[in-house]
């Protein structure tokens, strides 16, 4: 793993219950208020570990508000590195997948583009909207029809699904490398507001 993972989730990590809480809150109240949903989606959401921003505040918040569809990411045993979504409700049974991370038992599973959003756990994010994960690269497989490359080669921004960082305002560095495949967050949300950015 590198230095800058470590560290980042060394820092996460770091922060208090209470800390945790209150940037969580802060983060679900921006969400909430924001434009992205106040019409029904079909949404990814995360199930938070590792000291990532807590995304049950937010979870619960959408159950109770009705009209989005939510997802949890399914990993697919039958090819390595595959990632699809499952419907998820409050009475969704759960078990672990290979990393303990617990995802739906059974249910459809959906193409992450067939979504119209979804909520990308990282490690780190800069002002560009690249996005440092743990280094499996599920999110930019699942998620691969975003990029499209016009006449000249150039790569070009597909916009279905919109995708949104969740995490801590420390997670945030300077600069991060981009390699071809990797897919662009359209908007971080943090606990002192949302990131948005132009591709």
């Amino acid at each position: 793993m590198s230095p800058l993972r470590q560290s980042l989730r060394k820092a996460r990590r770091a922060l208090t219950p209470q800390q945790q809480l209150a940037h969580a809150r802060a983060a679900t109240t921006h969400l909430l208020r924001s434009p992205w949903l106040q019409r029904p989606l079909h949404l990814a959401v995360f199930l938070s570990t590792d000291g990532e921003l807590d995304t049950r505040p937010l979870i619960e918040a959408l159950w109770q508000r009705g009209g989005h569809t939510l997802y949890l990411p399914v990993l697919e045993h039958s090819l390595p590195h595959a990632m699809l979504f499952a419907p998820y409700t409050p009475q969704t049974r759960l078990t672990p997948n290979r990393y303990g991370i617990p995802e739906p038992a059974e249910g459809p599973r959906v193409p992450g583009c067939r979504l119209d959003a979804a909520l990308v756990p990282l490690v780190g994010f800069d002002a560009t909207g690249n996005r440092l994960g743990m280094g499996g690269g599920f999110y930019d497989r699942a998620f691969s029809c975003r990029l499209r490359r016009g006449e000249n080669g150039i790569r070009q921004k597909w916009g279905r699904p919109r995708l949104i960082g969740w995490a801590h305002a420390l997670q945030q560095v300077e600069r991060l490398p981009a390699q071809p495949w990797d897919v662009p967050l359209d908007a971080v949300v943090t606990e002192r507001g949302i990131l948005t950015f132009r591709h």
